[in-house]
């Protein structure tokens, strides 16, 4: 009883050092992590901890104080109770929590990516912490013991462990290809990404520690049940040997699973899209409450498409009552009622038939299932049809203005006309979609840099080395300009830039040499100063959200950031995304921000409610990507400065094109669009303003090899792998049960012997 008590004690010492030692490399990586968080952000720890992540991380702080508090005081008892070690235990699972609240899984939205990045963020750690408490608490307490009931004690763990870190493993295979599916399910775009990379080494070297474990229990585990009986066991070495191999294949896992956290998703990383690669038609699996549909359509563009649809049970079991499939289509929008498609039979629960789309646009399709002895199942398909950028023909067409000018940025006025800004002169142009005529408005300035217009009849402009904005009357023509309060630091004068009207019509420009926005209220006549965080911010571009909302781009840090509409205070997005030259912002018509990385060579989409960033590179490297503008079809175009052609870039389908423009030397910086989304742009250089005349060209193209057909699916490989991991972690399971009732009996056996 006395070896006992000793060994428990030793037990109990070790066991609360590897906790010791464990919070304290928790509590310096948490200083760690806000100092990098810091440096990379440029700001104070007290900026970083304002942020939704400096809340976690405080969150995070607070638990591992409240833990090492425990530890104190649980460190000074001699042994441990089973129940004293619940708060500790509870404690640690909250301070899993702030792991998965920080990771990509919380990303997703939703409790189902953060709930599955928490378990198997606990499962791994029971797996890889179970090895490191066999290694450096449980082994060298044992070999306090005698010889043989150190030997016996160690045979007698290998089971009951295996148990342990077979149901990780098992828990581990089913959360982590779920957790990747919902990440990113496009096998290339995993596979050619560092993340993917990353995930494919965790996973083999995951694989290498089951190949030590396996080898444990058939080698380690078989040839001392063997033995046991004869000559006697040695295991005890041949266990510590092969966890030092384990540990440290733990601490690189460990290292990726960190890489990970930190790195960026396979879709944020530079993509590079090619019209060659256009795959036709459109896939989607339905249910409802009683019927699965698969449902084709090909081309799945304007003209005739051919639709074929299958249906059987939600089980995927043949309804035994399916009459028919009756399929409507109808455009809303366009006072297009439903028009039934004639659906034929052609194979065992599968009808086809064929629709006619007269134009692209946002259709829906009733399909229904007539049933014969149950009630029909019907759904509604929401269908946005848009032709691909290799079914379109692009024609452009130049104006050349009738003075030398240097033209730089058009906007387009909702009534009539394009009013485009001058650098050279203090004037704005106006070009009338009616007449195609141009007329200038001049003021008493210097230069024009950038113009807006306000939604009440008038169109607004900075007057930068003016020290000054104004605006021009579309109906009179009047011009009216206004001076911008010196700023401080007063020694410089002030430079305003980018103008934009917000939709209370408030003008808000950036100051770009003096880190400040201002706000221009009309009513009162009146600026209001907002001075941004950090030191050489240098805002650059201005936009407004749907919801109202000023977002700001500052090319000095790379950044971008919003001014809250109820505190008037600037917020800056706080990430590890360090945007090139962030020149340009526009915001679509799903809410997305899209950026013109200038120097980054990339325009990138940025989502405002998960705040995360995709990127897509240009075809030319030496372009510099700048102004943009949305079509009727919802595809982005973008100028490429200094190379005589522009670029559109389609994001449902990925698919990216160059047009080339007649005039040499353009010079394109911005673009916009009028009333009927037609793509407006100006060549400074060569003293032009040009349009883009789009025409959808009919598809007839062959049936192409759909994404599923051309390459495995993420299903196809995950699916099998995850069944198999999971028959095997059944399988390992049980033995490591009946191992362990064996063995039991084996050793109570060899001891009443001795």
């Amino acid at each position: 009883l006395g070896k006992l008590e000793e060994v428990e004690r030793i037990h109990h010492g070790r066991f609360m050092m590897a906790i010791g030692a464990g919070l304290v490399l928790v509590l310096v990586s948490n200083m760690l992590v806000i100092m990098v968080q810091s440096i990379k952000l440029d700001a104070s720890p007290f900026t970083v901890l304002g942020t939704s992540f400096g809340g976690i991380w405080i969150a995070r702080m607070v638990i591992t104080v409240a833990l090492l508090g425990m530890w104190f005081v649980m460190n000074k008892k001699p042994t441990l109770s089973r129940s004293a070690h619940i708060p500790i235990l509870a404690t640690s699972l909250a301070l899993i929590a702030t792991t998965s609240m920080v990771a990509h899984g919380s990303s997703l939205g939703g409790i189902a990516g953060l709930t599955l990045d928490y378990v198997h963020n606990l499962v791994a750690a029971i797996w890889i912490g179970g090895i490191f408490y066999f290694a450096f608490t449980l082994l060298p307490t044992l070999s306090r013991l005698a010889d043989r009931e150190k030997e016996h004690m160690s045979l007698a763990m290998i089971p009951r462990f295996s148990i342990m870190f077979v149901v990780s493993v098992g828990v581990v295979i089913i959360t982590g290809p779920i957790l990747m599916w919902l990440i990113e399910s496009d096998v290339e775009l995993i596979a050619e990404s560092v993340f993917g990379q990353l995930i494919i080494l965790k996973i083999v070297l995951a694989g290498i520690m089951v190949g030590l474990g396996g080898y444990m229990q058939f080698r380690v585990q078989g040839g001392a049940v063997k033995n046991i009986r004869g000559k006697g066991i040695a295991v005890h070495k041949k266990i510590k040997r092969m966890l030092k191999a384990d540990i440290v294949l733990g601490f690189a896992i460990l290292g990726i699973v960190a890489m990970l956290t930190n790195g960026t998703l396979p879709a944020g990383e530079i993509q590079k899209a090619e019209v060659s690669q256009t795959v036709y038609g459109y896939g989607a699996v339905e249910f409802t409450e009683n019927a699965r549909f698969e449902i084709e359509m090909f081309p799945f563009s304007s003209g005739t498409n051919t639709v074929s649809i299958k249906t059987v049970g939600v089980d995927g079991s043949p309804l035994h009552d399916l009459d028919s499939i009756k399929v409507k289509i109808s455009n809303p929008s366009r006072n297009i009622f439903p028009i039934e498609v004639l659906m034929e039979n052609v194979g065992e629960a599968e009808f086809q038939g064929d629709m006619t789309l007269g134009f692209s646009g946002d259709w829906l399709m009733e399909v229904t299932a007539q049933r014969t002895e149950s009630a029909s199942e019907s759904l509604i398909l929401d269908l946005s049809v848009k032709p691909r950028l290799a079914d379109i023909r692009v024609e452009v067409v130049e104006y050349e203005l009738p003075e030398e000018a240097k033209p730089l940025q058009p906007v387009y006025d909702g009534a009539d006309s394009i009013w485009i800004s001058d650098p050279s002169a203090p004037r704005i142009w106006q070009f009338s979609l009616k007449t195609q005529e141009f007329s200038s408005h001049s003021y008493d300035g210097v230069a024009t840099m950038f113009v807006t217009p306000d939604g009440t009849g008038k169109v607004w402009f900075t007057d930068g080395p003016g020290n000054q904005i104004g605006h021009v009357d579309i109906r009179t023509g009047n011009v009216t300009t206004i001076s911008v309060p010196q700023l401080d630091p007063t020694i410089s004068k002030n430079r305003p830039f980018a103008i934009q009207a917000d939709q209370d019509g408030n003008i808000w420009a950036t100051i770009i040499n003096k880190d400040r926005i201002v706000k221009y209220l009309p009513e009162s006549g009146t600026f209001e100063e907002i001075v941004l965080p950090g030191r050489e911010t240098l805002p650059f571009a201005l936009t407004v959200d749907q919801a109202g909302t000023v977002w700001y781009s500052t090319a000095g840090t790379g950044k971008i950031g919003y001014v809250d509409p109820a505190t008037a205070k600037p917020v800056e997005i706080s990430t590890d995304r360090i945007l090139s030259g962030p020149e340009a912002l526009l915001f679509d018509d799903e809410g997305n921000m899209w950026i013109a990385e200038h120097t980054g060579l990339a325009i990138t989409r940025f989502n405002p409610v998960l705040e995360t960033f995709e990127s897509v590179s240009v075809p030319d490297q030496d372009s510099l990507p700048f102004g943009m503008a949305q079509d009727r079809y919802g595809n982005i175009w973008f100028a490429q400065h200094v190379i005589d052609k522009i670029a559109v870039y389609d994001p449902d389908n990925g698919d990216l094109l160059e047009v080339p423009i007649p005039t040499n030397s353009s010079f394109i910086q911005f673009m916009t669009t009028d009333g009927d989304d037609n793509v407006w742009f100006v060549e400074q250089e060569s003293n032009k303003l040009g349009t883009v005349r789009i025409t959808e060209v009919p598809v007839t193209a062959e049936k192409a090899a759909t994404p599923d057909e051309a390459g495995l699916a993420y299903s196809e490989i995950a699916s099998p792998l995850m069944a198999a991991g999971i028959v095997a972690s059944a399988l390992f399971y049980v033995k490591a049960v009946h191992d362990k009732r064996r063995i039991n009996d084996l050793i109570s056996q060899d001891d009443t012997r001795e």
